[in-house]
């Protein structure tokens, strides 16, 4: 009896110590064994090791596709598949949903990492599903005592951040480049958190740049695209391409974007002052800003009413981005503007797979064309198509027409005799703040009245 008991309480211990330690759909480690392992590791340095994240390519899809039974199947053959390719002495983890990892200490971990990429290339097969399964791999390596274990998961991460933003890569190995970018991106985001945090817009840090769409045959610049600047005391000037990133990666683009609205009124008041006439501004929005479409439309009525304005003063301008999430609410948030008087612009146009979907299927009143084309129109044929196409579709669509990056007066000639006549692009003016804006229009406005003459 009392031997029958003892082997009872050591059976619950081992199953217990098991389930503490493991994962139960895959019988893989847990992640909490994982940063055990680690830790443990970490004091013998003269046995490198090189831990490895692997996650499921589009999993969500499988998930909704054919269900969370399937779903499950499918993690379990990775993780067949993961441990059928390693090494004796390595170990294999489930860390996540649809994310793995596994410890080796071999001199070749990007063999064993292609082994398992062919293994998973094989597919999922069972009497109903044939499932084609790709994953991204991130590696990293750890010769020296002096590389903590939470170094080396994050080293980890940001290599499997980096393949999974790659197309061309399926394995990525940690480089100090990318912590470089890790740390650049958090000192970004901690200066910009700060600066939206300051509520004194006077001493602002982030402003506004205006540049004018023109219209051919009229002397008056009256029409503005908005576009975000920042001159940081600490990190100088930012380009947009790295804050707006930043802020969207942070949770910040809200905010960035009900700043960049406020600067905007403000900028069309000094404007307006120094020109003496109306202006139209063009607002730029994005899928994170209209995720919340109650704040958003809210922030955006409340602001320019505060400054006296009217709906009919503004565009909304989009990419096909945000058109492509959430595609029923888009829409209505879309009607619910252009009822208001807004109108809605959409950027970008031509450089994504469905544009012409979206002319059809969403109230778009106005189409940019992209620069891309517009710097190819005059050396190359298909560009040049493309662009006589949508210069087309829009006369059939009594919709409005702009193209974007015009430089030089070869590409104006072209473009007006095509049937643009709507122009922005350094030709005109590149962005630059209100002040200096005034005395570019005004510069603009006296040569064309001479010319005229």
């Amino acid at each position: 009896r009392v031997k029958w008991l003892s082997a009872r309480s050591e059976s619950l211990v081992n199953q217990l110590s098991h389930e503490v330690t493991h994962d139960a759909l895959t019988g893989l480690l847990n992640r909490s064994h994982l940063a055990n392992m680690l830790e443990n590791h970490s004091d013998n340095p003269s046995n490198p090791l090189t831990l490895v994240y692997l996650d499921i390519d589009n999993f969500k899809s499988i998930n909704n596709l054919y269900g969370y039974y399937i779903g499950d199947q499918v993690i379990k053959f990775v993780a067949m598949a993961i441990e059928s390719c390693l090494p004796e002495q390595s170990h294999a983890f489930r860390i996540s949903g649809d994310e793995y990892a596994f410890i080796t200490f071999s001199v070749d971990p990007f063999t064993i990492c292609q082994n398992i990429i062919a293994k998973l290339h094989q597919g999922y097969h069972d009497s109903s599903h044939n499932i084609k399964i790709s994953a991204s791999i991130g590696l990293a390596r750890k010769s020296s005592r002096s590389l903590s274990a939470d170094q080396l998961m994050l080293n980890t991460s940001l290599a499997l951040k980096d393949c999974k933003q790659s197309r061309n890569n399926q394995i990525q190995a940690y480089d100090t480049h990318l912590s470089a970018q890790y740390y650049r991106k958090t000192i970004v985001i901690d200066a910009l958190r700060k600066e939206l945090d300051n509520s004194d817009q006077e001493q602002s840090e982030i402003y506004v740049a205006l540049q004018p769409i023109v219209s051919i045959g009229h002397n008056t610049w009256d029409y503005f695209e908005t576009l975000a600047r920042w001159n940081s005391k600490t990190l100088g000037a930012v380009s947009p391409m790295e804050f707006i990133e930043a802020a969207e990666q942070s949770g910040l683009i809200v905010e960035l974007g009900e700043r960049i609205v406020t600067l905007a009124c403000r900028a069309k008041q000094k404007l307006e002052a120094g020109l003496g006439y109306k202006v139209r501004l063009s607002l730029n929005c994005s899928a994170h800003e209209l995720a919340d479409s109650a704040r958003y439309m809210r922030h955006l009525s409340n602001t320019i009413q505060s400054y006296g304005y009217s709906p009919d003063e503004f565009t909304i301008e989009l990419t096909e981005t945000v058109l492509l999430s959430q595609t029923n609410e888009v829409r209505y948030i879309l009607d619910k503007l252009r009822e208001q008087g807004f109108t809605i612009a959409l950027d970008d146009f031509g450089t994504g797979y469905s544009s012409l979907n979206y002319i059809h299927s969403y109230p778009i009143d106005t189409i940019k064309i992209d620069a891309t084309f517009v710097r190819n129109i005059l050396f190359n044929e298909t560009a040049e198509h493309v662009v006589n196409l949508i210069i087309k579709l829009a006369k059939q669509l009594r919709v409005n027409l702009i193209a974007e990056g015009v430089e030089n007066e070869n590409e104006l000639n072209k473009l007006t005799k095509m049937g643009c006549t709507q122009i922005q692009g350094y030709y005109y003016a590149r962005p630059e703040r209100p002040e200096e804006l005034i005395e570019h229009c005004i510069e603009s406005q006296h040569s064309a009245t001479i010319k005229n003459h």
